[in-house]
């Protein structure tokens, strides 16, 4: 039982990659506007979350990049994708709650800019493999909009991914700290 503690949070990432995977089905009408559509990102704002509570442990860096590898591998079908934007939204978790006040209002602005960074990125890749051809006027609308929805999705699922990061840190035996 104490090791599986000890892997929780990576479990809970692994079922936040397949609830982001359905829900996505699901919700596309929803995430849609005009010509351009939300992504719905909650693998990687579980990522976020995480290491804004977390951010003392290195080792969620290395979950960050496992779990990359596996939603590139879930998701696209090659790897590069998740495998970059997880570990840099988990650094940029780390650092953020370093430098920034830790007040709720605060933590959404920095999920608003990662979340906004994440989805340039993925454009910019996606732009490189041809497998779009929007320019990026076209695209700003869908980055903006789906940054306010990581804002939305962050506001419903925070106490869920803080609770799990403080309680449960990933590879960290927390009955060493009990008497």
């Amino acid at each position: 039982m104490r090791i599986f503690k000890q892997w929780i949070l990576a479990i809970a990432l692994y079922v936040a990659l397949i609830l982001d995977g359905v829900l996505s089905v699901y919700l596309q009408p929803i995430l849609k506007y005009g010509n351009g559509k939300a992504s719905l990102m909650l693998l990687p704002l579980a990522v976020l979350i995480i290491n804004f509570e977390d951010e003392r442990n290195p080792k969620e860096f290395w979950l960050a990049l496992g779990a990359g590898l596996v939603a590139d591998l879930y998701f696209y079908g090659i790897i590069g994708i998740y495998i970059v934007v997880l570990p840099a939204l988990s650094a940029f978790g780390r650092w953020y709650a370093r430098v920034s006040p830790e007040l709720f209002v605060v933590r959404l602005i920095g999920t608003f800019l990662a979340s906004c960074g994440a989805s340039l990125y993925i454009w910019l890749v996606f732009r490189i493999l041809t497998w779009t051809n929007q320019s990026f006027q076209a695209a700003l609308p869908s980055v903006l909009y789906t940054g306010l929805w990581s804002v939305g999705i962050t506001i419903l699922t925070y106490w869920i991914w803080s609770k799990l990061a403080r309680s449960y840190p990933f590879l960290i035996d927390l009955d060493n700290y009990r008497y």
